[in-house]
């Protein structure tokens, strides 16, 4: 089985849509595994859940995805943020809402453990510090656990003596899972902060046990189009192109 793994969409259609393109492009994939954040940010929320759907997936819910359909309040979010979910909120219809509203905020599939932001604080927490990263190791029974959240793409082992260390995938190849436990983020689709502005995503081969980050150039030009079109804020449509 493959699974094409894709977090931080953020309604950033033309990066999804290149994304699984690519992956097709490379051997296709059995389905998708999302880790939040599909909605958000970006000009295209509606189209970027029609499109999941299209295939068999497993989805789990974000904090952007909850603050859109009302679960979550929009007082914890910048300025910027707040705005673009405000204006997400009222362009999705009942149906997208609902499916939504229906993710769960932690999955488990087979050695996988599934989480937005970690295991410990699927919503909110950050994996981006050695002490975050000692905690959630703590917090899932699995070998394996995926994040999203940061936007940033990283494996993460235990470290006897540092308590954990985190590692930069290898682009374009494959990693082998072996027998340890890890942490892995797979980086963003839709808004990319690691300094590369390119979607960011990975594929899991489970006969073959291992990970494989991909990077992949997209329409950015596009997608900043329609978010003026739509008023989106000026910040968030910059950053786009800095992968910041």
């Amino acid at each position: 089985m493959k699974a094409l793994i894709v977090s931080d969409v953020h309604s950033n259609l033309e990066a999804f849509t290149t994304v699984i393109e690519d992956a097709d492009r490379l051997g296709g994939f059995d389905e998708i595994w999302s880790l939040g954040d599909l909605v958000g940010y970006g000009p295209d929320p509606g189209a970027v859940v029609d499109l999941l759907r299209e295939y068999p997936h497993q989805a789990i819910a974000g904090n952007h995805d909850l603050a859109s359909v009302g679960k979550l309040s929009l007082e914890a979010f910048n300025p910027y943020a707040a705005a673009a979910n405000t204006w997400t909120a009222g362009v999705l219809d009942e149906d997208r809402r609902q499916y939504l509203v229906g993710q769960p905020l932690t999955l488990e599939i087979d050695e996988f453990t599934l989480a937005h932001g970690s295991p410990r604080d699927p919503i909110w927490e950050y994996v981006i510090s050695v002490r975050a990263a000692i905690a959630s190791f703590n917090h899932f029974e699995t070998y394996w656990c995926l994040v999203g959240h940061s936007h940033v793409p990283f494996i993460c082992r235990p470290d006897a003596q540092r308590g954990a260390v985190f590692m930069s995938p290898p682009l374009g190849g494959s990693f082998d899972l072996g027998e340890e436990r890890l942490i892995i983020n797979p980086g963003s689709v839709g808004q990319p902060r690691d300094g590369d502005p390119s979607a960011s995503y990975a594929m899991y081969d489970s006969v073959e046990k291992t990970v494989s980050h991909r990077r992949v150039i997209y329409d950015i030009s596009a997608t900043q189009d329609k978010m003026r079109l739509h008023g989106l804020p000026d910040f968030l449509i910059d950053r786009l192109a800095q992968g910041r």
